[in-house]
């Protein structure tokens, strides 16, 4: 899973889931009572395992609610009158089990509101094998969890959103990665609307009242997360992966979307078999499932790796022919991504969801791997190391977990799915694999798959497996140091000779908490040239022999999960030649030297010395890196004079560069046959200007073709553009344009505009256009994802921030229940961007009652109260200095 969920976009210089029963049956729910500690509310205990379900569903999307029948075939290990499993807001009118002949009757009691469900039976459950059996109904969600239906235009649509425990909104189970089960489902809708799971369909046949049944062949072994349906007026483009040097026959391939977006498939239908093709070759097996359909949802929290029925928010599917580059990189990323996962999450799972990082962490190192294989210049690798690098940031902080967090309970397990998991776990097998060498780390990879191929496996059984495949043994102590413990290392480093000495600490920025010393097993790797000299640096300290001629440049390739640490002659000698480093090396050297700065050391003169060095990259990332990391000293609360100095400062470091591009033009198509990275480059340098600088002459410039376009001037805003340009509308003209532009995204059936619009709603910054934007997060008009993202975004604005406070200060349970259950932890993430010690004491007395309410959040909580005082401890020990230098 790709998550979105309440996650900032990166949008400032990027822009860019019963036959035979005796009696009837009532559901009930219980609240935890004196029993409740005999509630599992993690694991299940092993009195019952499932050996296959067969579900039969009634969807009609139309309809509030939906109907169905389970039967599950269960292994009992020993008799019992009673068992837990899942199930949540389903209504149950008859529960029993089938042992041989005979019927012994339950009853359904929700005892969790996480889902947990006892069955009380009538008689003794024998041990051996019986078949649940239940008939049930249940509503429809509106978001993206659970069974959720969505209205499109005049259609009514459905979808499923299952990881981690949203399978029990749908059907009673056994809802633990754990438990892979064959699945095989029949699914009942109108007459003339498709119906899509994770195998191919077998057959229809007429069930009367103007419905179809539709019955799917029985699908591998899969856990819960991964089961997935669909119901609607789907447009689909049909096609076929070809064969291949792994995959001897062609692969039936389709991609869907809602009613009228066809056209925009093209890219996905075009693009995904190469893509999917890429993984084949790398893992040297074919993919493992019967078909492959990749299905759009207005609604989706980002994507979904379910098996033969991947599922993708709107955005990252449907393209137009003029989707700017970052859409186009999203693409690709993200596909990559889910398909990566097809291997590992689908075929070989998680045994809990402790060790979810194996799936996502090599998703995320899969997927960005293949992103840059399939198209170079769109810059995947720079982008992965930026988001690694903002990683380094979440896990540097006093509250944090490791990769690999034990998970006990079940309002732990959305807080695993974060930039520790993604991020960091990416990166950290980035630097495996280059340590390792490719070959020996594929090695150990196809040993794995192969190994525990359609069933589970844990960490230990990964390390096993990479530390036999590869042929080295001491691989494993690399993995454990980064993935059991949390905190980033840092290396310093002083020249020795002809090499370096070099020692290890955790990185502690101002205002974190001191901790235990903590040591990594850390390759430590440098360039000279085109020779890499590594060291396996084990104990606290150590030296690192240079081989090669030359200016050493720490940290090869940008490979390494850790930041280095020189003195002030090291850094001025480093930066005076960054401009001339590969992208990943200088956004590695500026992330470091920022990183120091921020810890105490480098100065910041030395600071805007290196970003004015890197100011002539060709590199986006590697050019703003640091002006970007400057211009979050905003946050800190500026002086008048200071501010103006940033902007000062902000200009010089944007404006001369952007010049020699060449005279600015927004319209439709100017740039189509320049290089894409200097297109990006340009667009991340507006950005800057126009909300940094706060350069009029182009945030006039921006407003204008943004109102021009909106008024009808089909060619007056690129793609590429139209994001900032309609935030600097929204904020420079106010409601009436936000008025406007309310009026075209109800009109607009682009998912891309909508995302792009919403997003400018949300970036209202004063008093009326913030008091606009709360009104319309209110609109029905719009997708419930759609009224989040104005809540999300708007928080990213000191006044939005304190209006979505005060409306949560107001009706807390309300806003919390219009997120879906899986984002709700993350909600006091959203406060992180405050900077005083009031506002820490304030977000701390409003969520910590509300724990319970949003289903966990406790880390989540920890961390902005965390980054809230490490902001406070910046500026008391660095603000003098700050202000200092941007006077000058």
């Amino acid at each position: 899973m790709k998550t979105l969920l309440l996650a900032s976009t990166a949008l400032l210089f990027a822009v860019p889931a019963m036959a035979q029963a005796s009696a009837a049956m009532t559901t009930s729910t219980a609240p935890a009572s004196a029993s409740s500690s005999a509630v599992p509310l993690g694991r299940l205990s092993d009195a019952a395992r499932p050996t296959g379900y067969r579900i039969d569903l009634t969807v009609d999307p139309a309809q509030p609610r939906f109907r169905g029948h389970a039967e599950i075939d269960t292994r009992v290990a020993r008799a019992t009158r009673s068992l837990f499993l899942h199930g949540n807001d389903l209504t149950v009118a008859r529960v029993a089990a089938r042992v041989g002949a005979r019927t012994i009757a339950a009853r359904y009691t929700q005892v969790d509101p996480s889902g947990v469900v006892r069955l009380d039976f009538d008689g003794e459950l024998p041990a051996g094998t019986v078949t649940l059996t239940f008939d049930y109904d249940a509503p429809f969600m509106t978001g993206g969890e659970g069974l959720y239906r969505v209205k499109v235009g005049e259609e009514w649509y459905a979808w499923t959103q299952f990881e981690p425990i949203d399978a029990r909104r749908m059907f009673p189970s056994f809802d633990e990665p754990g438990f892979k089960t064959p699945f095989t489902l029949s699914i009942t809708a109108p007459n003339g609307q498709r119906v899509f799971a994770n195998t191919p369909e077998t057959g229809q046949t007429a069930a009367g009242k103007g419905m179809t049944s539709h019955k799917f062949a029985p699908s591998k072994p899969l856990p819960t997360y991964l089961v997935a349906i669909a119901v609607g007026a789907f447009d689909v483009m049909p096609g076929d992966a070809p064969a291949n040097a792994v995959r001897k026959e062609a692969l039936p391939y389709r991609v869907i979307a809602t009613k009228g977006q066809v056209a925009r498939l093209k890219l996905a239908a075009s693009e995904g078999p190469k893509i999917l093709a890429l993984h084949e070759d790398y893992f040297g097996t074919r993919y493992p499932y019967e078909k492959l359909d990749q299905i759009a949802s207005p609604v989706m929290g980002g994507a979904m790796e379910n098996a033969g029925l991947v599922t993708y928010n709107d955005t990252l599917l449907l393209l137009s022919p003029d989707a700017p580059a970052s859409q186009r990189r999203s693409f690709g990323m993200v596909v990559a991504h889910e398909l990566a996962h097809q291997w590992f999450g689908d075929l070989v799972t998680p045994t809990w969801w402790t060790d979810i990082w194996l799936n996502e962490s090599f998703a995320e190192w899969a997927g960005n791997r293949v992103g840059e294989l399939w198209q170079p210049g769109l810059g995947t690798e720079v982008a992965q190391l930026a988001e690694a690098l903002s990683a380094m940031d979440t896990d540097s902080q006093s509250v944090g977990r490791p990769i690999r967090q034990e998970i006990t309970r079940n309002d732990q397990i959305a807080s695993a799915f974060d930039s520790i998991t993604y991020q960091k776990g990416g990166q950290m097998l980035t630097m495996v694999e280059r340590y390792l060498g490719p070959d020996r780390f594929r090695a150990g990879v196809r040993y794995h798959l192969d190994r525990f191929r359609y069933g589970n496996a844990n960490a230990d059984d990964f390390f096993a497996s990479m530390a036999k495949g590869s042929g080295d043994s001491g691989v494993v102590p690399i993995f454990r140091s980064f993935v059991e413990q949390t905190g980033v290392p840092v290396i310093s480093i002083r020249e020795d000779g002809a090499g370096w000495r070099i020692a290890q600490r955790r990185y502690r920025p101002i205002g974190v908490a001191a901790v235990a010393p903590q040591t990594w097993n850390v390759p430590v790797c440098a360039r000279q040239g085109e020779v890499r000299s590594c060291t396996l640096l084990t104990a606290t300290q150590g030296t690192l022999a240079l081989k090669g001629a030359g200016a050493a440049i720490p940290n090869a390739d940008g490979a390494g999960y850790w930041r280095y640490s020189l003195d002030d002659a090291g850094w001025q000698t480093l930066m005076a030649g960054a401009a001339a480093l590969p992208a990943r090396e200088a956004m590695a050297a500026a992330d470091s030297l920022w990183a120091d700065f921020a810890a105490g050391g480098a100065g910041f003169a030395r600071v805007v010395a290196g970003a004015r060095f890197l100011a002539q990259h060709r590199e986006r990332s590697a050019t703003l890196l640091l002006p970007s990391a400057i211009g979050g000293v905003e946050r800190l609360g500026l002086s008048s004079a200071g501010n103006a100095g940033l902007r000062r400062l902000a200009a010089e470091l944007s404006l001369p560069r952007l010049t020699a591009l060449g005279a600015l033009t927004l319209r439709s198509g100017a740039y189509a046959t320049e290089e894409s990275g200097q297109s990006q480059l340009r667009q991340s340098l507006v950005s800057y200007a126009a909300f940094v600088a706060k350069d009029a002459a182009i945030r006039r410039q921006l407003a204008d073709a943004a109102q021009a376009a909106i008024d009808g001037d089909t060619r007056a805003l690129d793609t590429g553009y139209r994001t900032m340009a309609m935030i600097v509308a929204v904020q420079d003209h106010g409601v009436a344009f936000m008025d406007a532009l309310r009026t075209a995204l109800i009109a607009s059936s682009d998912p891309l505009f909508r995302q792009q619009a919403v997003y400018a709603l949300g970036s209202a910054d004063a008093t009326a256009t913030v008091a606009r934007a709360l009104v319309l997060r209110e609109d029905a008009a719009l997708q419930s994802s759609e009224r989040n993202s104005i809540m999300r975004v708007l928080t990213e604005s000191p006044a939005g921030r304190d209006a979505v406070f005060a409306l949560m200060s107001r009706d807390f349970d309300r806003v919390a229940n219009t997120v879906p259950s899986f984002g709700r932890a993350r909600l006091p993430l959203l406060f992180a961007g405050y900077c005083t010690a009031d506002k820490a004491a304030a977000v701390d007395a409003l969520f910590r009652p509300k724990l319970a309410v949003l289903g966990g959040g406790e880390l989540e909580l920890g961390q902005t109260l965390d980054g809230i005082r490490q902001c406070v401890a910046l500026k008391a020990a660095k603000g003098a200095e700050i202000e200092a230098v941007l006077a000058k």
